[in-house]
């Protein structure tokens, strides 16, 4: 679909003799070029619907899973290397920061393609409970971290049981 259509006043709009005479026409198509020109060749960021990597720094996604006995994140970090990145835990903030810096080069003949990627990132995760910190444990293999982090013993009762005692009289409200 063209960007065209997604504007109300251009998607109705019907183009003639008169459409053409019209004294804001001319800015209209230079506003109409303006943005088209803007948005060539970028992606939208995924909140969009579209990749974030042209669009602005690179984030390593994660995924939070959590059970009756501890915290996992597993977090995505394709091409670094465990020297790349660390991960500190302070209270029940988990840290990931680090670099990436990675090249591609293709040659083909007299063609010459090369893209760079390079870039701090930092991410912070709020943990939903307290964890064992002495007992935190992580562990790197194939571009995948994963961090596996032991709820303390309070957090691992959970919820309990309130009992709930009904009174006869009203006289003791």
């Amino acid at each position: 679909m063209a960007r065209a259509r997604l504007i109300p006043w251009r998607r109705d709009r019907e183009v003639g003799a008169v459409g053409r005479a019209h004294p804001f026409f001319a800015f209209w198509e230079d506003m109409d070029r303006l943005f088209e020109e803007l948005w060539q060749g970028l992606e939208f960021v995924p909140a969009l619907g579209g990749a974030a990597e042209s669009v602005g720094p690179w984030t390593p996604r994660i995924t939070l899973s959590e059970t009756d006995s501890q915290i996992r994140v597993d977090v995505e970090l394709p091409g670094l290397t465990e020297k790349d990145f660390e991960v500190a835990l302070e209270g029940a903030l988990l840290t990931l920061k680090g670099e990436k810096r990675s090249e591609h080069e293709a040659k083909g003949g007299e063609l010459r393609h090369v893209e760079r990627t390079y870039g701090r990132f930092e991410r912070t995760i709020k943990l939903p409970c307290e964890v064992e910190a002495d007992k935190v444990s992580a562990s790197y293999k194939h571009g995948l971290l994963s961090v596996t982090l032991p709820k303390v013993d309070a957090a691992k009762r959970g919820a309990r049981q309130i009992e709930v005692r009904s009174s006869s009289s009203s006289a003791d409200l």
